[in-house]
């Protein structure tokens, strides 16, 4: 568990992300998850009073829907994936 983040870069740039920093406000330091984070963004809380105030994390559905599915078609190589696609998974799995 960590105040602070020792460590910025904790992925390869060309593999899927195994883990990602989470801020935890009640205890104010930060914590190394496994898995990747979800896509979203987060916007300022209404009315904030703090300094570390962690915002309002709004999700982005469709990036969460499809990597699944870019994991599937990497794993299986489906039949009927046109050519440039089976080229951008290729790429993106090196």
């Amino acid at each position: 568990m960590n105040s602070s983040i020792d460590k910025l870069i904790i992925n390869y740039p060309y593999e899927e992300p195994l883990h990602h920093w989470t801020y935890v406000r009640e205890e104010k330091r930060f914590e190394l998850k496994d898995g990747r984070r979800p896509a979203g963004y987060v916007v300022a809380t209404p009315n904030a009073q703090t300094h570390d105030d962690p915002g309002i994390f709004i999700p982005i559905d469709l990036p969460n829907q499809i990597r699944p599915r870019v994991n599937i078609w990497r794993e299986t190589r489906i039949s009927g994936t046109t050519g440039i696609t089976k080229r951008l998974l290729e790429h993106l799995v090196r």
